[in-house]
């Protein structure tokens, strides 16, 4: 008889006094101070959280499965391995470094961010994302042997890994001088000898050569040739497309990646950086960055834009792209670092998320909060819980329960 008045229970409170704890009325519940291994349903009862037995003797790190093909990752000794869940065998893929890795699925690969740099995995092998860029080439003037018409022309390359292209190299120019005893600068007619840099990237095929008009600033395509040549004769111009890649930089890898909006997001210390539109591997150095006020801890877009954990509360970034985006700080308490996940709307329902597809859920020093697609703030626990820190957490769903683990 008494231990019916135990249920049904609401979960933890360690706000409110003790008398506070037991509420009655036509929904009784009763608030625990705290309960350990324990899961409490949905009517309210209790069950002993079910243990854990070790399944390998091996040390894998930074577990995770795609929702791709349900592979599953982890790392062993800096080596990114793919396991086998049933047997706890791995395969090796790469060698990626010992630290926090980011996964993340775009157009059915997978990219992975690691402190050596940024990687994706295409089913089959690893291999880099970015593509170095090439160093200046060297030009040299033939006199004979071409159609070019005296002036000033340019010269700029770039790497190309299939159908992948690097960011331009440094732009070469020379000038072709009039021939002697002519006043007509159309007379002189000669072609240029490019000197392409060494190429230590293995997964390079071929090089894209872009030429100015005669006396022109825009540069354009010319022609691509193999990776394996060194020396390559520029004698006419059929020039093409724009050059598109022009100032641009590898892109960063950092602590933190995620995906929005046709761009690659990273974040280290309080820099989150852009990629290019469509181009991941590509960074612009001068505006594809938004400096935070704090070290970043977490970074989650939804559809109308970003939420980025710091230090003290969360910050909600809007805007289309990074040289015109806006922040609203939000009075939300300090969340726990790397416990941000991402809801689908249909999980909790159109009403809490306030519309969008996505909603954001972390772990803050009040419990969970959620971070809609508005860029609007619910804190789900606030007046029970208080006071949870931690130096960072991993949180997890499993059906219709969230929890996080914290450190």
């Amino acid at each position: 008889m008494v231990a019916s008045k135990l249920f049904p229970i609401a979960g933890i409170n360690n706000v409110d006094a003790d008398d506070g704890l037991q509420q009655g009325g036509d929904s009784p519940r009763l608030y625990l101070r705290d309960a350990v291994n324990l899961d409490i349903t949905d009517t309210g009862r209790v069950k002993l959280r079910q243990g854990s037995e070790k399944v390998t003797p091996l040390k894998y790190k930074n577990v995770w499965q795609s929702p791709l093909h349900k592979d599953v990752f982890a790392t062993i000794e800096g080596q990114l391995v793919k396991l086998n869940p049933e047997t706890w065998q791995h395969e090796v893929l790469a060698n990626i470094g010992h630290g926090q890795l980011c996964y993340e699925v775009i157009n059915n690969l997978i990219y992975i961010s690691s402190e050596l740099g940024l990687w994706i995995y295409n089913g089959k092998s690893v291999q880099a994302l970015t593509i170095e860029t090439p160093a200046m080439p060297i030009l040299t003037l033939l006199d004979s042997g071409g159609s070019l018409k005296s002036g000033t022309y340019s010269v700029a390359i770039s790497w190309l890994r299939e159908q992948q292209e690097s960011a331009l190299s440094q732009i070469a120019s020379d000038q072709i001088e009039p021939l002697a005893n002519t006043t007509l600068e159309d007379q002189a007619f000669a072609s240029i000898q490019v000197k392409l840099p060494f190429c230590f990237d293995p997964t390079v095929t071929h090089v894209r050569i872009y030429v100015t008009e005669r006396n022109g600033s825009e540069l354009k395509f010319h022609t691509d040739y193999p990776i394996s040549l060194n020396l390559i004769t520029i004698s006419s111009l059929d020039l093409g497309m724009a050059a598109r890649f022009k100032g641009l930089s590898p892109m960063s890898t950092g602590r933190y990646m995620k995906y929005w909006q046709g761009r690659l997001l990273t974040a280290d210390k309080n820099i989150l950086r852009f990629s290019e539109p469509m181009a991941y591997h590509l960074h612009d150095e001068r505006f594809g960055f938004v400096v935070m006020p704090q070290r970043i801890t977490f970074i989650l877009p939804v559809d109308s834009g970003i939420w980025v954990g710091q230090v003290t509360h969360v910050v909600f970034l809007t805007g289309t792209n990074p040289a015109e985006m806006t922040f609203q700080s939000k009075t939300s308490l300090a969340p726990v670092p790397d416990s941000a996940i991402e809801i689908d709307t249909n999980d909790i329902g159109s009403d809490i998320s306030q519309g969008g597809n996505t909603t954001a859920l972390w772990l803050a020093e009040n419990g969970y909060i959620l971070g809609t697609s508005s860029g609007q703030i619910i804190e789900l626990q606030a007046g029970i819980l208080k006071g949870i820190t931690a130096k960072s957490g991993r949180s997890v769903r499993l059906g219709r329960r969230v929890t996080t683990i914290v450190t």
